[in-house]
């Protein structure tokens, strides 16, 4: 199917940008949350005894 020609709202030039800075926004609050889960199980596996594998438990989980 050619574009254009498909059911729904064509995106203006517009829109696309927003779409754009919406989905960097998420990406960038998804890595800051993650960031923070990370270093929050790694503290923790640290404390209870997981050495070195303590730096990659956190994927694990």
């Amino acid at each position: 199917m050619a574009e254009g020609t498909g059911p729904g709202p064509k995106l203006t030039r517009t829109h696309r940008a927003l779409v754009g800075v919406v989905m960097a926004g998420a990406v960038l609050i998804a890595a800051i949350g993650f960031a923070g889960s990370y270093a929050a199980v790694r503290e923790l596996a640290l404390q209870k005894g997981f050495g070195d594998f303590s730096l990659v438990f956190p994927i694990g989980i």
